[in-house]
């Protein structure tokens, strides 16, 4: 009698066993949203933990299934996309557009600014996934391979950006007690790589060959109010460049007088590596003005002492040195016109550039390139320098995020807080290789400091003479954390299908 009544109900506890079953089959198939936390961005280097992207850093991460046995963005399938967007300082992403994913095993590329990335599906004509970047924005990508997702397990970790642009910053440092007060109205290089370079996600920007005919110049007002000892600094990011002819050029107004433009042909052999960060310094010192290079990894911290471990020796050249310069206001003779002298170019100059490495846009010979891992921070508000004390020692905004811009003098150079390029001009990139037509005196060496018209940059003859060999002079850390704005386009992708 029980096993005629167990009968009866087989037929509809397998209809529910089937019923079961069948829900778990569909609902592995199910998109789910995928979260995403980023370790921070890096350097050249592995050997440090990297710093977390600062808040209000977008980032876009493309999914691709791999047909292959390694990752290539030329065969694998793409199978959607989303944005995301820095918090709370410690890596969390918090989407704007959610990535959405059946169960299954990943490659993640993800790049910072949300740049709009083309021809993911490489339906033919273009190259897949190219990136479209220009003067002023700190592009950094990633690849984190091989990542297996399911809505139980939604959770993936990416792996340490790397950036592919270069940082310059622009810096003055007057001499103590001579000059009252100081203005900066511009400082720039010319013959800087053409705009904008187009390369494949995750690779290097492809420079060689590239017209090199932009100039790149920062406004006045970009630069940090000058400190009780009237240094002034400010930065951008550039498109990194092949060796060639360049020219430096800033107008600094001193004690309220005209505005004096120093002007110099920069040297041939010099590159710019991706990663990398050049300040460019003008030292006062008597009646002279030094040029002073200063290169370290980007965000790389100066060696100060024995407990600054891990720190980065910079790499300091001395360029070379206007001579028998003259600021109104010192000889108390009435004029109003700076004489900005002669300039003598280091003759040791190309064989210093040689010697440290600094001639390849691979950065292949950097000192530290070795070493493979300097942390550094993209994106964010916090631009508040710490003083340190010592060079080098100041704590650099870019991981709390807090958008303090307060700019706290410190007791050293290189202390200031420098403002970065914000998406707000401050790169101000005019094509075309011509600052102006300015004939720069002192090029006949004939003393004359008067200026005449000429019609483009690099045509001064500027004599060569030996400079005063002084390399003394490093500048501190500055202004490591640019938030470069992007657009963020794009609906939330769409369920991948099988």
């Amino acid at each position: 009698m029980n096993c005629k009544g167990m009968i009866k109900y087989l037929p509809v506890v397998l209809l529910l066993c089937a019923c079961t079953e069948n829900e778990l089959l569909l609902k592995e198939h199910e998109a789910f949203a995928v979260r995403f936390s980023a370790s921070g961005i890096a350097t050249e280097v592995a050997t440090r933990a990297a710093s977390p992207l600062a808040d209000g850093a977008t980032l876009r991460i493309l999914a691709f299934w791999r047909v292959g046995e390694s990752p290539d963005l030329s065969t694998d399938k793409y199978m959607g996309e989303g944005t995301y967007r820095a918090v709370n300082g410690n890596g969390t992403l918090e989407a704007v557009n959610v990535l959405l994913l059946r169960a299954g095993t990943y490659d993640f590329y993800a790049l910072t600014p949300a740049l709009a990335v083309a021809n993911p599906d490489n339906d033919g004509g273009s190259p897949a996934c190219t990136v479209s970047v220009g003067h002023g924005v700190d592009y950094a990508t990633s690849l984190t391979a091989g990542r297996t997702v399911s809505e139980a397990s939604p959770a993936v970790v990416l792996d340490d950006l790397g950036r592919h642009c270069a940082k310059l910053i622009f810096a003055l440092q007057p001499k103590a007690g001579n000059i009252t007060s100081v203005r900066i109205e511009s400082a720039g290089l010319s013959n800087m790589t053409h705009a904008p370079v187009e390369a494949v996600l995750c690779t290097q920007l492809p420079v060689a060959g590239i017209a090199q005919s932009d100039a790149v110049t920062i406004a006045g007002s970009e630069f940090s109010t000058p400190d009780a000892d009237l240094k002034t600094s400010a930065a951008t990011v550039v498109l990194p460049r092949t060796a060639g002819k360049f020219q430096f050029r800033m107008n600094a107004v001193f004690n309220g007088m005209a505005a004096a433009e120093f002007v110099a042909d920069m040297p041939e052999t010099l590159a710019f590596a991706p990663g990398t960060q050049y300040t460019f310094s003008l030292k006062m010192k008597g009646g002279s003005v030094q040029l002073i290079l200063e290169v370290l990894p980007w965000s790389g911290s100066v060696m100060s002492g024995q407990d600054n471990i891990g720190a980065f020796t910079p790499v300091v050249i001395h360029i070379g040195t206007w001579e028998h310069v003259e600021i109104p206001g010192e000889t108390g003779n009435g004029s109003t016109t700076v004489g900005t002298g002669q300039w003598r170019p280091n003759p040791e100059l190309d064989a210093e550039i040689g010697a440290f490495g600094l001639t390849s846009v691979g950065g292949e010979g950097l000192p530290w390139a070795s070493e493979q891992g300097v942390p550094g921070e993209t994106g964010g508000g916090n631009t508040d320098v710490r003083p340190g004390d010592s060079w080098g020692t100041e704590d650099v905004p870019g991981s709390s995020g807090d958008g303090n811009t307060d700019v706290r003098p410190g007791d050293s150079w290189g202390t200031e807080d420098v403002p970065g390029s914000s998406g707000d001009g401050n790169t101000d990139v005019r094509p075309g290789g011509s600052w102006g037509t300015e004939d720069v005196p002192g090029s006949s060496g004939g003393g004359n400091t008067n200026i005449g018209s000429g019609n483009s940059w690099g045509t001064e003859n500027v004599p060569g003479s030996v400079g005063d060999g002084n390399t003394n002079m490093s500048s501190g850390n500055s202004w490591h954390t640019e938030d470069i704005p992007a657009n963020i386009g794009g609906d939330a992708a769409d369920p991948a299908s099988e």
